[in-house]
């Protein structure tokens, strides 16, 4: 009986212990720093440029060597680049919601969005008031916000707003007085 108690406690004692060393290099429980680094919260990490890649970067012919003029570059010198243009997914779900009291104004929008190109749009009711017609969307996703903006345009709405509690699906779009269809 003793032997199998033992087995049974130290086998998947032993596999634990290979199963760390191959995959950080060190034996857990013995004071290595298992290959990992913990970062604080708040720090950021900056690359750095190696020796290697600075001669590469030099020797290209095609960027030009600041240190043969003599001028090096300051921080003002560099240019900042826009990010490139999302396209919008017209596959997203929309969600369509009626705050007024006009009937069919939701699948006024509805009609409207499918015209368009937007494949998966539905209408509900909305209770509750917002300043303005909405359009929410619940992720922070370049394309997610590319397709919401596309949605607010193509309604004519102004306001388009990240906010993950009132996109009940990836878009949705609140429909006030405001909303002209």
């Amino acid at each position: 009986m003793l032997p199998f108690v033992v087995a049974v406690i130290l086998g998947p004692l032993l596999a634990y212990a290979l199963v760390t060393l191959a995959t950080t290099g060190d034996l857990p429980g013995l004071g290595g720093d298992g290959g990992t680094k913990t970062l604080p919260t708040g720090d950021t990490v900056t690359p750095s440029v190696s020796p290697e890649d600075e001669a590469e970067a030099s020797s290209d012919p095609s960027v030009p060597d600041e240190s043969a003029s003599g001028e090096e570059a300051s921080p003002d010198d560099e240019t900042t680049t826009e990010e490139p243009a999302v396209d919008p997914d017209p596959s997203t779900r929309v969600m369509v919601l009626n705050s007024t009291g006009t009937a069919g104004l939701a699948g006024r929008a509805r009609d409207s969005l499918v015209t368009a190109g937007w494949s998966d749009v539905v209408t509900g009711n909305y209770s509750g008031t917002l300043p303005g017609s909405t359009v929410f969307y619940a992720e922070d996703d370049p394309v997610l916000e590319a397709s919401a903006r596309a949605v607010a345009e193509e309604l004519g709405i102004d306001t388009v707003e990240l906010d993950a509690e009132m996109a009940t699906d990836p878009i949705t779009v609140v429909l006030e007085a405001d909303f002209e269809s």
